[in-house]
């Protein structure tokens, strides 16, 4: 979409699904998670944090979400709330990989519904 929906709230929330990108990332090397879940994590994690920066760095750019770097990033963030159940992490491992997650997508999906509502 190319009309102008710059807003703070925008931009928090493009800022927030990097920052909860970061957190999934990180997560499983602070609390010592299996070689497996931290391998996948990481990788996947950097590979969020290119879209959510992507997204960011779009939404500054242009003042409007940008549709696929958005939705790439909301599905990072379904991943993250996903692997832990599937490696069966410790405690630490799976909450800060959630919650990284739930951030992610939340704002994430907020930035996706945003450029996809027509403008007033």
């Amino acid at each position: 979409m190319s009309s102008n929906r710059s807003s703070p709230f925008l931009t928090a929330s493009a800022v927030i699904a990097l920052f909860g990108c970061l957190l999934a990332t990180v997560t499983p090397v602070v609390a010592g998670a299996s070689r497996a879940f931290t391998g996948s994590l990481v990788t996947s994690g950097l590979l969020g944090v290119v879209f959510a920066g992507q997204n960011l760095r779009l939404y500054r750019r242009r003042a409007s979400p940008s549709i696929p770097a958005a939705t790439l990033t909301t599905i990072f963030g379904g991943w993250f709330m996903l692997a832990p159940l599937i490696y069966d992490v410790g405690f630490i491992a799976t909450a800060g990989t959630q919650l990284g997650g739930l951030l992610v997508s939340a704002f994430a999906l907020y930035l996706l519904v945003a450029a996809i509502e027509p403008s007033d």
